[in-house]
């Protein structure tokens, strides 16, 4: 049985509160918005803005399904639409969400990592190599991340997300290693668990706040509550597969 070479880890709400990072992001983002357009504010608040958005994102993705993965571009867009719908002309509409979207993102890379993230990462640094996969667009280098993560593979970039299986096979072919060589490590069972395992990966379940396994069909190889027991649960899977061998 081969060691693991390869641990691969999602992001967002595995390193950091993707609720409060968002939120943060969100205020600012708006707070701007209110200032560039007063219009908006005559018209919304933060949620009914966002609520407006995500109609206009769904309108999107039913017309062009290939959107799906694409965040930023939705994020942008759906602005626009909202902002047209208020006498902004195309061209004042898209400048206006992409100066807001930069904002956005500004705040959206300064998240309030879980406790443990950096000394962990810099432990399993030592002895295997780390690849990241999101399906968000937070981004690894310019997160700081990237003295961790030789790789960075996010779903906006290949046009497919997990739980696809194609990912994680870009993944492996990046690092010239088996799946049953790889391990990865996320927060979403079906996203990160059901995914990665259907491309032959074996897991790890990050689950802060112990919830139940729901799922009947397939489970974890581990489970961690939380981030510095993820090395002694690769040396014990790691053991588990020698004794097996």
């Amino acid at each position: 049985m081969p060691d693991i070479k390869l641990i691969c880890f999602d992001l967002d709400d595995t390193l950091w509160s993707t609720k409060q990072v968002m939120m943060e992001a969100e205020k600012q983002a708006f707070a701007l918005l209110t200032q560039r357009a007063a219009v908006i504010a005559e018209y919304y608040d933060m949620m009914s803005l966002f609520q407006a958005r995500v109609k206009k994102w769904k309108q999107l993705t039913a017309d062009q399904p290939q959107l799906k993965y694409q965040v930023s571009q939705l994020r942008r867009q759906s602005l626009s639409l909202v902002l047209q719908d208020h006498n902004f002309n195309q061209a004042e509409a898209e400048q206006l969400s992409d100066d807001i979207f930069q904002c956005f993102m500004h705040w959206r890379h300064k998240p309030v990592y879980f406790e443990h993230t950096g000394e962990t990462l810099a432990q399993l640094s030592e002895q295997y190599q780390l690849a990241a996969i999101t399906n968000g667009n937070a981004c690894s280098k310019r997160l700081g991340l990237d003295k961790y993560f030789t790789l960075h593979i996010s779903a906006e970039d290949l046009g497919i997300g997990k739980p696809e299986p194609e990912p994680f096979e870009q993944t492996l072919k990046h690092f010239n290693v088996r799946a049953e060589e790889a391990l990865h490590i996320g927060d979403n069972p079906s996203d990160d668990v059901w995914g990665a395992q259907q491309a032959g990966l074996y897991t790890i379940w990050y689950n802060p706040n112990n919830k139940p396994w729901e799922e009947s069909e397939y489970t974890a190889s581990l489970e961690v509550d939380q981030l510095n027991k993820i090395p002694a649960a690769v040396e014990r899977l790691q053991a588990n597969l020698q004794m097996k061998s």
